[in-house]
């Protein structure tokens, strides 16, 4: 498993996100579910506030990520590691 695995397996999972979001106050359902209306989106483009959304959304996702690199995919690294193999395995 690469570490873009562990960070897509991660989006997946609805209440890790929830937690995430929780405990950090950000909102990342929102950036990787947008669901605004074509409409609304045009007039946010329009009206420059789209730009603020999107540097909101690079923000919080670099949060996130480095949220999954530090709480999931080094704790599975280091256990691949003391298995004695180093490889890990789902």
């Amino acid at each position: 498993m690469t570490f873009n695995e562990c960070l897509l397996e991660c989006c997946k999972k609805n209440d890790f996100i929830k937690s995430f979001d929780r405990l950090s106050g950000m909102n990342i359902m929102r950036v990787l579910c947008d669901s605004r209306p074509p409409i609304v989106k045009m007039v946010d483009d329009a009206t420059g506030y789209q730009k603020v959304i999107d540097d909101l959304a690079h923000k919080e996702m670099q949060a996130f990520i480095s949220f999954v690199f530090e709480v999931i995919w080094i704790p599975l690294l280091e256990e691949a590691l003391n298995s004695g193999d180093g490889v890990y395995r789902p």
